[in-house]
Order: C-alpha cells, then structure tokens, then sequence
C-alpha cells in the first residue's frame, strides 16, 4: 500500500440534519480539511454515520472471502458468476483474481481511523457535545476497526496493521503484512475500548441492530476468541447474551422473520440498507427467478450436499411425503426453492429462498421496491449457540454441546438428538458444521468456520472431506482434497496489485509461483 491508496478523511458530501431513521443514508466519506469540519457535534455523529456506509463497500468481500468457498455454494448460471468466482468454488485463486482485493476494507479502515483521531475536536468546538456521546461513539467506531480487521485475518492471515490516517500526500503508509498474533492483539485492544464506551442499546429499532452496541461487541468478541480456541473467553461473553436472548428464540413458524422484515427478536447486529441510501448486494446475489439483470444469480445453492447433510445425515425423516424432519428450513420456500432446479453449466442448483421472499412456504418474491433494503446478518443468537456447542466441545463438555443445538432444533421442530448422538471428535465437528450450514447457510462465514475447525490438532480431514464432498465446479474428490492438504491454501494470497504498490508486502511462500 502505498500514498496512491487514498485514506480518505471524513466527510464532506453529508447532510448534517436526519431524524433516527435515516440509518446509512450518508454518503461515502471523502476528502476534507481539517479546519473545515470536525467543528460541532453533528458533523461529527454525521461521520460516524458514514462509517457504517464505508463497512457496506465491504460485503461483497466479506461475503466472497468467508463464505463462497464453503460447500454448499453452486455456481450461477450467467455472467455474474465469474471466473473469479470459479477459483474460489474450485479452490484454486492465483493472485491476479480481482475478488482478493482489499482496497475497500482498507478505505474503511482509514476513515475509521481518521475518525477515532479528530472526533475529539468536535468536543472542544461545540459546549453542547457530551464527553459521554463522544465515548459512545468512538466505542462504535473501535467496533467497526476491529470488526474489519478480523475479516483481513481470517481471510489473509498476515496482513499489515495501519492506525494512523491518511492525510498528506506525501504520507507513507507502506507496511509489511503483521502477524496473525498482532493483528488478534490490535483487534482485541479495540474490543476493550469498544466494550467499554459503546452504548447499551438505542431505543430504534434500526439502530438497536444496525449499530455497534454492547451485544454486538461481545457477539464480535465471542467469534474472536473462538479464533483464538480460547473457549472460556467464549463462554464468558456469551453468558450476557444467553441472559437477554434465550427466552427470545422464535417459534418454529417466525423463522422466517429473521430475514423478511429481519430485525427479529433474535437480531444482534445487522447492516441496515434503507431506500435512499446505498443498496444492499444480497437480493442480487442469490435471486435467478425475480430479476431482470442479464446476469443471472451469482450463486445458488448445491442440491446434493443440501440433501446430504439436511435429509440423509442430519434431519431424516419417516414422515410420508418429507425429504427431511427438518420441516421448517428445508422445506420448499423457506432456506430454497427446491422444487425447480437451475442448469448451470455444471449441473444444477438451487435458488436460495431466505433472502428472496416476502413470507415462507409461497412463491411470493420480495417487490422490486423492498430488494435493495435486504439486511446483511452479521450476528443473530443461534449463531451463538452454535459457537458455544463449538466451545464446550472443545472443552470436552459434548452433552452441553448438544443441549446447545437442541436448542435450535427445538425451535425448529426437529427432534432433539439422544444424549451422545452428535458423537465426539471428528464425527461431531462434521456434524457441527451441516448444523451451522442449515441454520446460517449463505450467511457469510461458514468458510471461515470450517477454517477455524480444521486448524485444531487433529480435524483437519473435518474441512478436507467436507470441501472435497460433491465439488460444485465437477472436480473429484482427490483433486479437490489435494488442492487443500496444505493449510496454506485455506488463506489467500495477497492481490498483486497490492503488492506491486507496497514494496514492504511480500506474497506468501504457497502463492509465488501461481
């Protein structure tokens, strides 16, 4: 990286005056001087707005590096689906792939660092703004740091660590790729601040979820020390919320609300889209039957590992006329629209239906109006309960493990599984993942997840065998496992572009001859 990646600073193009329901309808930050802004309270929250505009350039990236290399992605049948795209399923990405590219997460990064350094003038400008708003919102803003910075190193591994903002020309930013360690150390410090300064809740709605609360960062730091295969920690941050949320699952039949409205019960922290700002990607990457783009969809779902793990291994039924005793999600028109296949190129697949419909069970597709408001998930509490089962697993605690997806599966009419069922070790953690896959399938981390298993000692055949399984781009089973035997290859290479601009960045040992 070098002075020709703009750090932006914040923001100029804001209207300064919005009521509370115009969540991310600023626009991107861009440059400014100082003397010009950072003057008063509302140019201030004005920023902090923006920030959460910066992390929606994101999803793309994030949805690509920690989700589409999981098993259940099918290639789409137009052109949105890439070659790009195809390395990922077929676990083969060279470093020209446009997709590795962290620009974005690193513009957000700088504002978030340009806003952490000159938010406190507006303190000193304005008698009217609180030393308690200020915390408030730089609580938020350490959340956003850490939260994209934890994509970088589930994603990169190393990547380099930059705190400072980008504010002259002739500023040098050029720095080598960091440790995982050390870049864990950084996110960490900024969840403490975080934890500490961020608000409790807010009263609406769309902020409630759509901004970095208490909850929202110890879901965050949850996910982190589960990384880090510190299960205590993960224990211990999951407590507050099984305190707010657990007598807050929804019946089997409010399912679907998680998604349509979204914003459930069950909801910690989710990217707002509204319809004046910017759009929400999700609509667009799974729809195939309600769109007009030429492109089709950019994904589907698998149908053999679908019916693999939710018909044959996790859920079967003896019910006359069920694929699966899981009779809310894998039904048709509920997760996907399984009764209609889509051919493309490679074989079939499946649209997925979650994000698509107005309600469950009918073919009734979100009007053209409401497809750019679909939220992005970042956290809901079944999610935390599949990573505490993950935890107490670890911990040699299977039978708490399993009351933790009973759970789910009771709020999802499945039978509960027999104490011992889920089995141990390697059978569980397999088990685990087709669980998480059936409950957050597309959800944007399931890749991540399985990386996360697989780099314990002793399941690294957990991630092998599950990613080998039916290849959706048609490679076998040996060829597919024999791309992945490496640990290296679970992370990416750097983009060459970022190499070629940074003199300090180094591409890793796996990708130099690719």
């Amino acid at each position: 990286m070098t002075a020709r990646i703009k750090y932006c600073l914040l923001v100029v193009t804001i209207t300064l005056s919005f009521s509370c329901n115009k969540l991310l309808e600023v626009d991107v930050p861009d440059n400014l001087v100082h003397n010009e802004f950072w003057q008063n309270r509302d140019q201030v929250f004005a920023s902090l707005i923006g920030l959460y505009t910066s992390v929606q350039s994101n999803l793309n990236s994030y949805q690509v590096w920690g989700d589409s290399r999981s098993s259940l992605y099918e290639p789409g049948p137009g052109d949105a689906f890439t070659t790009n795209h195809a390395q990922f399923l077929s676990h083969d990405i060279y470093p020209e792939n446009g997709l590795l590219s962290w620009s974005n997460v690193y513009k957000s990064i700088g504002w978030i660092n340009s806003f952490i350094k000159n938010a406190p003038q507006g303190l000193i400008n304005d008698p009217t703004f609180k030393e308690e708003e200020l915390k408030a919102m730089l609580g938020e803003a350490y959340g956003l740091r850490a939260l994209n910075y934890f994509y970088l190193v589930r994603a990169f591994k190393e990547v380099p660590i930059i705190t400072e903002p980008y504010e002259s020309d002739n500023q040098q930013v050029n720095t080598v790729a960091a440790a995982e360690s050390a870049v864990l150390e950084l996110i960490e410090a900024d969840l403490t601040q975080a934890l500490a300064q961020a608000p409790e809740t807010f009263e609406e709605v769309t902020y409630r979820y759509g901004r970095i609360t208490k909850n929202a960062v110890r879901a965050l730091w949850a996910d982190v020390k589960l990384w880090k295969n510190d299960y205590q920690g993960v224990l211990t941050l999951c407590a507050p919320l099984d305190q707010q949320y657990q007598s807050r699952l929804l019946a089997p039949l409010e399912w679907y609300s998680i998604f349509n409205p979204g914003n459930s019960q069950e909801a910690i922290f989710e990217l707002q889209h509204v319809q004046t700002g910017p759009g929400s990607p999700v609509y667009n990457w799974f729809a195939n039957f309600s769109t007009t783009a030429t492109g089709g969809a950019t994904w589907l779902g698998n149908p053999v590992n679908l019916m693999l793990a939710n018909s044959e291994i996790l859920y079967p039924t003896a019910l006359p006329g069920y694929i699966s005793s899981d009779t809310i999600r894998f039904k048709d028109l509920a997760s996907y629209r399984l009764g209609q296949g889509i051919a493309n190129g490679y074989g079939n697949g499946v649209e997925v239906y979650k994000f698509l419909g107005q309600q469950a069970y009918q073919l009734s597709y979100r009007p053209n109006n409401d497809r750019r408001t679909v939220n992005y998930i970042l956290y809901r509490y079944r999610e935390i309960l599949l990573m505490k089962a993950e935890a107490l697993a670890m911990l040699n605690r299977y039978a708490e493990a399993e009351e933790m997806i009973n759970l789910i599966r009771e709020h999802c009419n499945i039978p509960k599984l027999n104490p011992g069922e889920g089995g141990e070790g390697e059978e569980f953690f397999s088990r685990l993942l087709m669980e998480r896959e059936a409950e957050l399938g597309f959800e944007g981390k399931e890749w991540f997840a399985a990386v996360r298993v697989a780099r314990r000692a002793g399941l690294q055949n957990v991630l092998l065998n599950k990613s080998a399984t039916n290849n959706s781009m048609g490679y076998s089973y040996q060829v597919t496992r024999a791309r992945l035997l490496n640990p290296e290859s679970w992370f990416l290479p750097y983009h060459r572009t970022e190499i070629e601009n940074n003199p300090k960045l180094q591409q890793k040992d796996y990708y130099k001859n690719k």
